[in-house]
């Protein structure tokens, strides 16, 4: 399961997936409209497709994973920071410690060094990303946030700004501090080709072969960590976010990994009494 891929597909991805689809979510009279965005990309997701525009415009509010203009830097300064008296050599290794400043100081990221590792590897993939022209800028996610501000949309989170960077900060306790980090390093010399590939799986819209690329180079517990508590834990608190904001009419869009599986968001809303149809079978893009 790769990093960059989760990086892609949530962090700030028994139903087949035929595109980069769109589903419509109804129960009574609410209407939901659900979409599996990609969060960082290139200059081959530049613009959003009509349809979707569509549906944002007839909604009466769009939900984010969270909502950026609620992030706070004076929140994350204490989950981000090392420790006095800490530093990565106790929580990586000499080896790794190394490895990690080498990188950092080759990409011209030295203030990193101050950050937790996980944090660093973190930024050292994005730093890389965008030198290869993949931005969040270019994702669906600020894209449709833009676009929602233009329209006078209300934009709302489906969780705290915080909570993702909460869940990775206790990467050291569970002892996964060091594979994280060991498995973003290994994964910058390919990025290129992990970013085109990725890209070009989400546009085709093949589940199974996007979930085949994710699937592989971690170890089992990082891999459970990752799908237990990024994944299932916080699709079980969004529905329950948005049973209590009971919208009549909203876009949600989240990374694409969150719809699928026995836990992801299409199987829960069914669960809770939700009729799920997909609205396209042909690619959005």
């Amino acid at each position: 399961m790769k990093i960059l891929g989760y990086l892609l597909l949530w962090l700030w991805c028994g139903h087949g997936l035929a595109a980069p689809a769109l589903w419509s979510a109804s129960k009574g009279e609410r209407q939901l409209w659900l979409f599996g965005s990609i969060h960082l990309a290139d200059e081959r997701l530049a613009g959003l497709p009509p349809r979707l525009l569509q549906v944002l415009a007839d909604s009466e509010l769009l939900l984010l994973e969270v909502d950026p203009a609620a992030l706070s830097g004076a929140e994350l300064v204490p989950l981000l920071s090392l420790p006095p008296g800490d530093g990565w050599s106790t929580r990586l290794g000499t080896g790794l410690a190394a490895e990690l400043h080498d990188a950092i100081r080759s990409a011209g990221l030295l203030p990193l060094q101050h950050s937790v590792p996980w944090f660093a590897a973190m930024q050292l993939t994005q730093a890389r990303a965008r030198e290869l022209g993949f931005a969040s800028g270019q994702g669906v996610d600020l894209q449709l946030q833009a676009r929602a501000r233009q329209l006078g949309i209300p934009i709302a989170g489906l969780e705290p700004p915080t909570l993702v960077f909460r869940l990775l900060s206790t990467l050291a306790e569970h002892r996964l501090e060091a594979d994280f980090v060991r498995h973003s390093l290994d994964e910058l010399p390919g990025m290129q080709g992990h970013l085109d590939t990725l890209l070009t799986t989400w546009l085709s819209g093949d589940e199974a072969a996007l979930l085949a690329l994710l699937d592989a180079g971690q170890s089992p517990a990082l891999g459970d960590f990752i799908e237990r508590r990024l994944l299932a834990e916080r699709n079980r608190r969004w529905l329950e976010r948005l049973e209590r904001l009971a919208p009549r009419n909203a876009l949600l869009v989240v990374g694409a990994l969150h719809l699928y599986g026995e836990q992801g968001l299409v199987s829960l809303l069914e669960q809770a009494g939700y009729t799920l149809n997909k609205i396209e079978d042909k690619a959005l893009y």
